[in-house]
């Protein structure tokens, strides 16, 4: 600490990169500061400080398993709002500011706190003060000598509140036993009753006041009984295919963006604490323009009249059908076993299409995906399909959910009555449904490097990686730009991986799985303090939308 204030006294008034000679570490009382990267310029991205504490006083009970996740997310809750609190612009640029991003209404693994190995260390971001480009040695010392250890002590296990915290654990270790309890039970969602499903408006992720609390159907309520001492009830979604229906603005598309949102655990409060939905549900919508490279789309579009290969398709420039064919012949490739699609954001003539058209339109290449999909239910893959007007998927769903003023019924019963009564109206002949082919990504296809530079950066909803601009808005299951972050730095770490041993995407991703949940973020950025978790499917979608990916088929 002594070591660091001269070092402070010695630069104050210099230029700016004179900051750069405080590389190092520093032992304090209690722990230990690392400079892990010093900006260049008051302007420029903050620098990043990294705390390491050995003394923390966070039991086994807190550091092991599930609680661990759990436990680091208390933490770092805590230190973003200790950043915000210590936090004060003075001098130039970002001058003074500590932060790390906000930690939104999810539970999920960040590179800014970790809990392993009996250590605790922490990164943030902080804005080395100057006035224009001169060091302001004093406002320096202030942070880094008074401000940084005073939240190195509010984040002990003894200053913490400890009904808290063991609320904030338990809460998240029933989620994860409940989300397991899914397979047992054949379901791939549940929602509890009493959740609050609206959203406080589509730019917000904090629940609606004064929404309605959802109440389960009497033939679809479930009770889960869990080690935690908790019972549980709520709408159990069986396996299979469901449709969920109703009139406009009843809560359709709410329920589904729910369970959507339901792969990851919620704080207490969201009101959606108790939505699980099994961990790899993947949510397709049309994509008119993304770029496909070297797919399977046969099995739901033919022969094309540009004469495009279908079991060998790549595009530039996908229609809103293709779009949609290729994301869900890549889902099938890298896993899941759960689709969730609105007919709002889908291609219509990819879905449905009625006898009417089928006899105006004799040379169609189009499969529907409503005749595929119960044999895509017999490969073990589930779908949950919103739709107020396709009516064709009465024929085939096995329950059928009905919203009302954001209350559901189960009219599986009504609906096969209609169907009696209306029955299918186009029905065609077509080969049968085809596992996925397994493709292998070409390592220098996705290299970082652009003219001659690595370059990795997230602007909005956009990936800027090597030559890539990667658009992720149709990455509906993404909750945080931290996410983006992740799958910026889990592309390069591909890149190495492929680079070492070249093998099949699906083999690829399962590697870049077990090494994270092995080591942690930190395997894909040591530096990097803004890193949230993310699953495998995103980073698969990313991997797929790259317009230089380059693709190698058996």
């Amino acid at each position: 600490m002594d070591r660091l204030r001269r070092k402070l006294r010695e630069i104050d008034g210099r230029g700016y990169k004179a900051y750069s000679t405080l590389r190092g570490s520093y032992k304090f009382r209690g722990f230990e500061l690392e400079f892990l990267r010093i900006q260049g310029d008051p302007f420029a991205t903050p620098s990043v400080v990294k705390l390491t504490i050995k003394s923390h006083g966070y039991s086994r009970r807190y550091t092991e398993g599930e609680a661990r996740i759990a436990t680091e997310d208390f933490i770092y809750r805590r230190l973003w709002e200790l950043c915000r609190r210590e936090s004060e612009r003075k001098g130039t640029g970002g001058s003074g500011t500590i932060s790390v991003s906000e930690p939104g209404q999810i539970i999920i693994p960040r590179s800014a706190v970790s809990l392993r190995n009996g250590v605790l260390t922490v990164k943030f971001y902080v804005g080395l003060p100057a006035h224009g480009r001169r060091i302001l040695g004093k406002e320096a010392e202030e942070i880094l000598l008074k401000k940084i250890p005073r939240i190195a002590d509010k984040l002990h296990f003894g200053v913490q509140n400890k009904t808290a915290l063991e609320n904030h654990v338990v809460l998240y270790e029933c989620q994860q036993e409940l989300r397991r309890k899914l397979k047992e039970l054949g379901l791939v969602a549940f929602v509890g009753d009493g959740s609050i499903l609206p959203r406080e408006s589509g730019i917000s992720d904090l629940p609606m006041k004064g929404a309605k609390f959802f109440i389960s159907p009497r033939k679809l309520k479930v009770e889960i009984e869990l080690s935690c001492g908790k019972k549980i009830t709520g709408m159990g979604i069986p396996g299979g295919i469901t449709l969920i229906s109703g009139g406009g603005y009843h809560g359709k598309t709410t329920l589904l963006e729910a369970i959507q949102n339901g792969v990851y655990n919620h704080i207490e409060g969201d009101g959606r604490e108790w939505v699980i939905t099994v961990e790899d549900a993947l949510k397709v919508r049309a994509e008119d323009g993304r770029s496909v490279k070297r797919v399977d789309i046969s099995n739901f579009i033919r022969d094309l009249p540009s004469g495009l290969e279908t079991t060998d398709f790549s595009t530039e420039d996908a229609s809103g059908s293709t779009s949609m064919a290729a994301s869900i012949s890549e889902a099938m490739e890298f896993g899941v076993s759960l689709i969730l699609i609105d007919e709002d954001t889908t291609a219509t003539n990819f879905m449905i299409k009625d006898e009417r058209m089928a006899e105006l339109i004799r040379k169609e290449p189009i499969i529907p995906f409503v005749e595929r999909i119960k044999e895509m239910k017999e490969l073990g893959i589930s779908t949950i399909i919103v739709a107020g007007g396709a009516g064709e998927y009465l024929s085939v769903a096995d329950l059928v959910i009905v919203m009302e003023e954001y209350l559901p019924e189960d009219e599986t019963s009504e609906a096969k009555r209609i169907v009696s009564r209306y029955p299918s109206s186009f029905k065609g002949e077509f080969p049968p449904l085809k596992k996925p082919v397994e493709r292998t990504p070409e390592p220098e296809s996705f290299s970082p490097y652009f003219r001659g530079k690595d370059r990795i950066k997230v602007k909005g909803e956009t990936i800027l990686y090597g030559a890539e601009e990667l658009d992720t808005h149709s990455f509906e299951q993404i909750r945080s730009q931290g996410q983006l972050k992740t799958i910026s730095y889990s592309l390069r770490y591909l890149f190495d991986l492929q680079r070492k041993e070249k093998t099949t995407l699906s083999q690829l991703l399962s590697r870049w799985e077990r090494d994270v949940e092995q080591r942690g973020l930190e395997v894909l950025s040591r530096i990097s303090p803004s890193m949230f978790m993310v699953r495998r499917q995103e980073l698969a979608m990313a991997v797929n939308r790259m317009r230089k990916l380059k693709i190698t088929r058996e």
